[in-house]
């Protein structure tokens, strides 16, 4: 059914098979395709080295370990984070499932948070106020879409109140600087700016959660011996080919993107982009339609364009997640900016592949359905 949208909401931008063969020669020629081979060796040390420019304010050497998926980088960071058994952990009730999955399935207890009105996300204030309600042992911020954190933020709510932070870029690849307190997981999928296939990045500056993560990926082996749990959430030297001749390619990707955004801009306005659209290229673009989400999806569903409603229904109303805590605002623990923006927010196409002619017809679409 997708393939016969008239103008897809989301194309992955991968490098072609010309561009990523030179990588497969040389694992072929090594005949190494697993377990933290050549290729994925210079993968992590060259993220290293690429986030590590995106964070001049970052003086420490910063350790990037590669994984299967983002998801399976946050499932073995709260393994490996020294948190108590069944930890209360804050999440935004607005992000992908993933996010409060990864907390769950450690067996800790995952708490929804309601979001900023403006951002759309889990801020300090939020978690301050949450605190007030009941104890957390950690936060989960999202940068949600792929617009970025303030991580000196976050750093100083961790640094006041001892609750531990850990932070789900997993779209703002090129966007997230990270911050020597921090840690932060990218993912790598398909469908993400910097897109490999499969693959996630846990960055830290700590050697020590660095190497546990690492070890735990790979049956938690140690001298030939399993000295914990672990589980096989490495990544394979195919990905780190894909990742490599990405690495090449990305500015041009991102200013590909940064071109489609612009005219976005240009036929809509700023008004109803998120704040910082003016500033990043997101991963997803969302619009805000002031409460007539349903008939700008109708409209733009009628003239086949494919529109995606990125992360509605909310986490809260998900059956995986029926009577989940909710850290409320005020008393009557409700989340409502998170329902007040179902109604709002739309996901529109946003890929490399739109033509200014795609941009003006969707942007045609709303005009006819908002004005």
């Amino acid at each position: 059914m997708a393939d016969e949208w008239k103008i897809k909401c989301l194309v992955p931008d991968l490098p072609s098979a010309q561009e990523v063969l030179p990588y497969l020669e040389r694992m072929d020629s090594a005949r190494w395709y697993s377990n933290f081979g050549p290729l994925v060796t210079e993968f992590e040390a060259r993220m290293a080295d690429f986030i590590a420019q995106m964070s001049p304010t970052c003086r420490t050497p910063l350790h990037t370990v590669t994984f299967s998926s983002a998801t399976t980088a946050l499932e073995l960071y709260f393994r490996a984070s020294g948190l108590p058994d069944g930890a209360r952990i804050l999440v935004p009730g607005l992000t992908f499932s993933a996010t409060a999955a990864s907390v769950a399935i450690t067996g800790n207890t995952p708490v929804f948070s309601d979001v900023d009105p403006d951002t759309w996300d889990l801020t300090p204030a939020i978690a301050r106020a949450a605190l007030e309600k009941g104890p957390l042992d950690a936060v989960l911020p999202v940068a949600i879409y792929g617009y970025p954190l303030d991580m000196d933020a976050w750093a100083a709510f961790e640094a006041e109140t001892g609750v531990k932070v850990i932070v789900d870029a997993a779209a703002a690849l090129g966007n997230q600087h990270v911050h020597a307190d921090v840690p932060v997981i990218f993912s790598l999928h398909a469908t993400k700016p910097f897109g490999v296939g499969e693959g996630g990045l846990l960055v830290t500056s700590d050697a020590a959660l660095a190497d546990k993560c690492r070890r735990l990926s790979n049956f938690a082996f140690d001298d030939g011996t399993s000295r914990a749990i672990g589980t096989n959430a490495k990544m394979a030297e195919a990905m780190a080919a894909y990742g490599l001749a990405q690495i090449e390619r990305f500015p041009a990707v991102q200013a590909r993107r940064r071109e489609v955004l612009a005219a976005y801009v240009s036929a809509l306005g700023t008004k109803h982009f998120h704040p910082k659209t003016a500033d990043y290229v997101p991963g997803t673009l969302l619009f805000d339609t002031e409460g007539k989400a349903d008939a700008v999806e109708a409209a733009l569903t009628s003239a086949n364009i494919q529109i995606r409603k990125w992360y509605f229904p909310p986490l809260r109303e998900h059956a995986a997640f029926r009577g989940a805590d909710i850290a409320g605002q005020g008393v009557s623990n409700e989340l409502p900016v998170i329902e007040s923006l179902k109604s709002r927010l739309v996901g529109l196409p946003f890929h490399a592949f739109l033509s200014d002619e795609d941009i003006s017809h969707v942007a045609d679409c709303i005009r006819k359905t908002t004005v």
